[in-house]
């Protein structure tokens, strides 16, 4: 018997051998059946819908945290489904269907009301928070979904209370999910692009769409049969609370199970404080499990470092030129960047040809700064040794070092006129 080629679909597929039997002239397709392979031409459905509601090629299509973070994800869809099906009856009754007393002219104008402050707030917010999405999507897309449950738990509780005010209280609960349909479709599409780790971002979006189109379908469903069983306000109330507190655990899941290889704010400081402390690199795993996805930081640091700033800024602060020539003076004239410290953060000035990386040294020489405000100029090639080591060591545990998720204005200058 001759063997002429092996092949295999993916990691986890089907093996299969292409031989020529001793006796025969033609080629023959041999599968080379094990324990997992039996297993799964018994279930047949599963691989029917690995098909249709993952991506092609998973798991090697996607990032190794993808399977945690989309179970969580599709439990929180689930909740929230269900408690917008309860709350969806909350603001009918609250806009009067059903009552003798309203006509239809005024409920369409308490809901015209309604999504023209909905359009209002995800502009205004676009406009507010929108760099910061990228910066911090886990953070976002955890307060977004804590929004949209207050948003809810306004129109569950306080609306049938204050009927009369409803156009007020859903103008209210309408512009909070504003917010949330912004943050959450931002930080979704941050972490959908994060899982795609072969390019492949449009099949994993479209799958991920698959999987809420059919869980927010099932929930639907059983929202309308909650709906049936509750008869009572407190009822009503006691449901409500459980679902949220599963949707916000949830939630919390789905964000800690994201590890992400690119650093920002909050996980640069959290490996650079290891590093300075114990010349020791963490992994991206370490670094994210430390991170906050709640409020503030692992690792703050005692000056405020602001990124791309105006030069108008550093010559408010130091006014004159030879001031100002001392400061460029303590920087190899090849770097891209200049810091300066003013009264209430830590400026970083950067160049017309700043690259990703030297946003990245640029910060890295801006917290050695806040740790001993003498070395910039004294002990500037030990800390360009340590860049060098750092960046390295980083590298090897897997960290993405030629791109950055640093909050950075858009100023640039030259200084080498």
């Amino acid at each position: 018997m001759k063997i002429h080629f092996r092949e295999q679909y993916g990691t986890k597929g089907e093996e299969i051998l292409y031989v020529t039997p001793a006796d025969q002239s033609n080629i023959v397709r041999v599968p080379l059946r094990g324990d997992k392979l039996v297993i799964q031409e018994k279930f047949l459905l599963f691989r029917v819908l690995q098909k249709i509601f993952l991506p092609k090629g998973y798991p090697d299509s996607v990032s190794e945290d993808y399977a945690a973070y989309q179970i969580w994800d599709t439990v929180q869809a689930f909740c929230s489904t269900i408690c917008g099906t309860l709350c969806t009856h909350a603001i009918l009754k609250g806009i009067g269907v059903g009552s003798e007393n309203i006509n239809a002219y005024s409920a369409t104008v308490t809901w015209i009301m309604k999504e023209g402050c909905g359009h209002v707030g995800r502009i205004l917010f676009a406009w507010w928070k929108g760099c910061q999405l990228d910066v911090d999507s886990k953070k976002w897309r955890l307060r977004a979904d804590f929004l949209n449950d207050l948003a809810m738990g306004i129109e569950i509780y306080v609306l049938p209370k204050y009927p009369h005010l409803s156009t007020q209280i859903l103008c209210g609960s309408t512009m909070l999910k504003a917010i949330v349909g912004v943050a959450g479709g931002a930080t979704r599409s941050a972490l959908t692009q994060h899982h795609a780790v072969r390019g492949n971002l449009a099949d994993v979006a479209s799958k991920d769409s698959s999987q809420e189109t059919c869980v927010n379908l099932v929930a639907s469903f059983v929202g309308l049969y909650l709906l049936t069983l509750i008869k009572s306000q407190a009822v009503l109330y006691t449901v409500f609370y459980v679902v949220v507190a599963l949707h916000l655990y949830a939630n919390l899941k789905a964000v800690r199970s994201v590890c992400l290889r690119t650093f920002n704010e909050s996980r640069y400081l959290i490996a650079l404080e290891e590093y300075f402390r114990s010349s020791r690199m963490l992994t991206p795993q370490q670094v994210n499990a430390m991170e906050r996805v709640t409020l503030g930081q692992t690792v703050s640091v005692s000056l405020n470092v602001r990124l791309g700033l105006s030069v108008k800024n550093l010559i408010d602060e130091y006014k004159t030129s030879s001031s100002i020539e001392n400061i460029v003076s303590s920087f190899d004239p090849h770097e891209h960047f200049i810091i300066a410290e003013s009264k209430k953060y830590l400026g970083v000035y950067l160049h017309f040809e700043t690259r990703q990386q030297d946003v990245l040294k640029a910060y890295f020489f801006a917290v050695s700064y806040l740790q001993d405000r003498n070395q910039i100029k004294e002990k500037y090639w030990d800390i360009q040794s340590k860049w060098q080591e750092f960046v390295g060591l980083a590298q090897k545990e897997g960290w993405l070092v030629h791109q950055h998720l640093l909050l950075v204005d858009e100023f640039r200058l030259d200084w080498k006129v």
